[in-house]
């Protein structure tokens, strides 16, 4: 989870450089994604998620 929230940093500041108006638009989803991401909340989602799974792993 961690290499994907950074991944998801890593495209939303690259959005950021190239949004014409720098209003955000292109960045701000992304960035919120990361943060759901590495939240304590977004990693109780993931263990639910492998509770709920027959084989523990997600689908």
């Amino acid at each position: 989870m961690a290499s994907l929230a950074q991944l998801l940093t890593v495209a939303a500041q690259r959005a950021g450089q190239i949004e014409r108006d720098r209003d955000g638009d292109a960045s701000c989803p992304l960035h919120e994604a990361a943060a759901l991401l590495t939240d304590n909340a977004g990693q109780r989602l993931i263990w639910a998620a492998r509770a709920l799974h027959p084989q523990g792993d997600l689908v």
